[in-house]
């Protein structure tokens, strides 16, 4: 009868950490699942052939291979960058769902083609969007010049993001967890190292055409790709930049915590029932009976920790 006890809490142990590996978030997985790699020419030539692709992306299209390889992705169709992204040129979790449609999984998957015409997608609405045509409008923006690579960090970094920065008049009115900014970021796109800027006047750049604009809402919490989100959308967003950890993957921590501390206790008290009995403090029935309870509560801690 112990020996089937043991065997029940053993398959029960086995079954919650395998359930829980299963759910696990997406941090945990692979940062690479294939070595396929392409150039920036590559994908400048997919950005030309997209058919998702706005006239401005087009004609910087060598701006884009430039951040595919520079900022993004080294390249990689694959990777996955621990927290979010996933793809040569990084489309989030929910960028994925709403244009490609498919699992993060699968579009890690796709082809340079495929990956590039649902990034073209996303990029072509968020660059309609009042933040990217008033920042190209600009021609200079903290004694820098506005070029593609600007833009392009805008709506890559997210345009409520550019917004705060165009609101402040400084490149460092917005910095992501890793304090990247968006003129650093451009700076990279090109090749180069941020650099600090100095007062100066430039032409301006070329502008962004082929739309009317997407009206833009201070009071409205707005993704990456400049739609609103609901607010536990906006908090799940606002939890991962300041922490640098997403919710999903907090979650699983806390669970295998309370998984490692509820077999720790219960352990320890069926420890300490086997020892009674062998001194013969408590005869078996007691043992059993302390065992199955012990068991019972295995299960429900179980149970509980499946539902939530």
């Amino acid at each position: 009868m112990q020996r089937t006890l043991f065997a029940l809490c053993s398959a029960l142990l086995l079954g919650w950490l395998a359930l829980l590996a299963t759910h696990l978030p997406a941090s945990a997985q692979q940062r690479l699942v294939t070595n396929d790699r392409v150039t920036a020419d590559q994908v400048s030539q997919a950005i030309a052939r997209s058919p998702n692709a706005s006239q401005w992306l087009r004609a910087n299209a060598n701006a884009v291979g430039n951040l595919a390889i520079n900022v993004e992705s080294g390249g990689f169709l694959s990777v996955y960058n621990g927290s979010c992204c996933y793809g040569v040129l990084q489309m989030n979790n929910d960028n994925i769902r709403r244009y490609a449609q498919v699992s993060p999984d699968e579009f890690r998957t796709w082809s340079l083609q495929r990956q590039v015409d649902a990034w073209s997608s996303v990029m072509s609405e968020a660059l309609q969007a009042n933040p990217a045509q008033a920042l190209a409008a600009l021609g200079t923006f903290d004694g820098r010049r506005v070029d593609a690579n600007m833009i392009l960090a805008c709506v890559q970094l997210g345009i409520g993001n550019c917004q705060r920065m165009i609101a402040s008049g400084r490149c460092s009115g917005f910095a992501d967890s890793n304090g990247t900014t968006i003129c650093g970021m451009a700076d990279r796109i090109a090749g180069n190292a941020p650099s600090p800027t100095t007062p100066g006047t430039t032409a301006p750049s070329t502008p962004i055409s082929g739309g009317s604009g997407i009206a833009f809402n201070d009071g409205c919490i707005r993704g990456s790709d400049g739609q609103c989100v609901p607010v536990t959308e906006a908090l799940r967003i606002g939890f991962e930049q300041g922490s640098g950890v997403s919710m999903a993957r907090m979650r699983s921590i806390i669970q295998m915590l309370l998984v490692a501390i509820t077999l720790l206790v219960v352990s320890s008290a069926l420890v300490g029932v086997w020892q009674q009995y062998a001194r013969g403090v408590i005869d078996k029935g007691t043992m059993m009976e302390y065992m199955q309870k012990g068991c019972v509560i295995v299960m429900i801690v179980f149970a509980v920790m499946t539902i939530f």
